[in-house]
């Protein structure tokens, strides 16, 4: 769900840009001010999306391990 929220943002920004001509008009420092949101703006986003999956493949992981071998199980002797 993350994930598909992040490439819809990544998506409709250029398609806003192509519909709304001051956008891709406008300037910063000289810059298009579309090469800095797709150049900026995106990172910090897809670097939460990456942040939530590994965090919640973690999770998963530990969760499985203990579901295969509990620490709680004694070894047969």
């Amino acid at each position: 769900m993350c994930l598909t929220f992040a490439l819809t943002v990544t998506a409709s920004f250029p398609i806003i840009a192509a519909m709304v001509p001051a956008v891709a008009k406008t300037t910063v420092a000289g810059v298009p001010l579309t090469l800095i949101v797709l150049g900026f703006a995106f990172y910090p986003v897809f670097l939460a999306v990456g942040w939530f999956y590994n965090r919640h493949a973690r999770q998963l992981e530990a969760r499985f391990t203990h579901l295969v071998d509990p620490a709680s199980r004694r070894p047969d002797v």
